[in-house]
């Protein structure tokens, strides 16, 4: 593994104060190291307020993305959307709701006077189909012959029976397939929930480094403007004694100028930053929150190096358990319940019906089989079985819907092979992404290395009288600028991570293993 040394470009900024010297040599002394320092400090703080302290801890990227869990407003209208398919579900179970009925005929008047009354209850059930009925009813009076069958016997009549549907409507039905849709489409919801959470984690979390790194930035220039202002009185008081030339003091008051413009737009920038990052950290009530330069933490998380085993777990769970991939998995399933209806529907129905019914009370006299009057003209008890047959001709209906479906499920294999191939290779060149970022930080790192030598060689020299201002300044302007384009390539890095993350669309609580960086701060 690479040996990395943890540079921290501000800390060395600071550092450089230190050789900005006297350039007479033995006449001048050296300005105190500790003074300078502790002015620097106090500069920075009037400039730049510090890291959180114990009080108000850093935000970390953690807290961002439970923000964003609980309070993002298009999270939240998806978990709604989420009920109202609850709601779609239990409806479209009313379709086997039991259904209770009653039925009332009074005939006061007339040749024949009458009363009867029926109740029934109707159990559809989702067990091929099956309906379960059963009833009471209550005949007395005169009746015609051909309506003789309202009369019961004194107590009335109890039945039960079962329909059974054998070929149409026994393996699926328009009800039981409406359950069916309606309990995919709120599976569905998941991973469509997973895939928008997935996207607003990503920008939230590339909201939050471009934060943390336009902080970074700010404090990089205001390092350099307390570098030119302490400079500014030494030679202050070295031209006032002849030991410099007055045109070093316009000089480096033009540096103080030009680096307190650069100052402005670095503070500009980070404001906007957290404008930016306050749409995805909000408080308590939903409401968003722009984190202060308080909050910022010390520094970047290390970097990690690829973990190529890791690398091959994550892929293989974005090929089996990615979202989207689901997504389309049940959008086919929703198709398969559709093709599975519409060929139900070209079968010919055939029902059978058992039904038996039993009269209590005492019997009512009338006319028996044989035609002569009797007290007990028929059985109390009587079973019966009925079956039934209907066979459509053209089923142009069916077989439109059967075609369609079949058509609509091919279309989705096909997309579900694309959307394999491209959550790899998404995958895939996210990971490209990462590794060159990594690579770029250290590179970073070295040429920091690197531009801090200078700068600390030319300032010795400068303080021995062997260089002058413009050189002094421009290894400063090279560190500094090393200094920044070590945030941008961290900032780069954390970016690619987020990508990355993205793209194998780990679970909420999980992290991809083949990158991961932690989530915690030098305090």
């Amino acid at each position: 593994m690479t040996d990395r040394r943890r540079v921290d470009p501000l800390a060395t900024l600071v550092l450089g104060l230190a050789f900005v010297a006297e350039p007479s040599g033995a006449t001048e002394p050296l300005a105190p190291l500790v003074a300078e320092r502790s002015k620097a400090s106090a500069l920075r703080s009037e400039l730049v307020p510090g890291p959180a302290g114990a009080n108000e801890p850093a935000l970390s990227l953690a807290e961002v993305e439970a923000s964003v869990a609980l309070h993002f407003p298009v999270l939240i209208a998806l978990r709604a959307e989420q009920q109202a398919r609850h709601g779609e579900l239990l409806a479209a179970r009313g379709g086997f709701d039991m259904r209770l009925g009653f039925e009332g005929d009074m005939r006061p008047l007339g040749y024949y006077e009458s009363r009867a009354a029926n109740a029934t209850l109707e159990i559809p059930t989702r067990a091929y189909g099956a309906r379960l009925y059963g009833g009471y009813r209550i005949g007395a009076g005169d009746v015609p012959s051909y309506e003789s069958g309202r009369l019961t016997d004194g107590d009335g009549e109890l039945r039960a029976g079962l329909e059974l549907p054998l070929l149409r409507d026994g393996a699926t039905d328009p009800a039981r397939a409406k359950i069916e849709r309606a309990r995919i489409d709120l599976q569905r919801m998941t991973p469509e929930i997973e895939l928008e959470r997935i996207e607003i984690e990503r920008a939230a979390a590339v909201a939050y480094w471009d934060w943390v790194a336009a902080g970074r930035r700010l404090e990089i220039a205001s390092q350099l403007l307390a570098i030119a202002r302490e400079r500014q009185s030494q030679i202050a008081g070295r031209v006032e004694r002849g030991a410099e030339p007055r045109i070093d003091l316009t000089d480096n008051q033009r540096l103080i100028v030009e680096r307190e413009s650069t100052l402005r737009g670095a503070r500009r920038d980070f404001e906007q930053a957290a404008i930016r990052l306050s749409i995805y950290w909000r408080d308590d009530a939903g409401e968003p929150r722009r984190p202060g330069s308080d909050r910022l933490p010390r520094a970047f998380p290390d970097e990690q190096p690829i973990d190529r085993l890791g690398v091959e777990s994550d892929l293989d769970h974005a090929r089996r358990d990615h979202p989207l991939l689901r997504q389309l998995g049940l959008d086919r399933d929703r198709l398969a319940v559709d093709l599975a209806l519409a060929r139900n529907q070209l079968l010919p129905g055939l029902d059978v019906r058992v039904e038996g019914a039993q009269d209590l009370g005492a019997s009512r006299s009338g006319i028996d089989e044989t035609g002569s009057r009797s007290g007990s003209p028929r059985s109390s008890t009587e079973l019966k079985a009925l079956l039934a047959f209907e066979m459509p001709i053209q089923l142009r209906e069916a077989r439109g819907r059967k075609a369609a479906a079949s058509a609509r499920i091919a279309r989705i294999d096909a997309r579900l092979r694309l959307a394999r191939d491209r959550v790899i290779a998404d995958a895939l060149q996210a990971l490209e992404s990462l590794e060159a970022a990594f690579d770029q930080t250290l590179q970073a790192r070295e040429n920091v290395r690197l531009a801090e030598t200078l700068r600390d060689a030319e300032a010795r020299r400068f303080a021995s009288g062997l260089s002058n201002l413009i050189d002094v300044n421009i290894r400063e302007v090279q560190a500094a600028t090393a200094a920044r384009q070590l945030v941008d390539a961290q900032a780069a890095y954390f970016r690619s991570l987020a990508d990355y993350r993205a793209r194998i669309a780990r679970p909420p609580d999980g992290e991809p293993t083949g990158a991961a960086a932690p989530m915690t701060f030098d305090s």
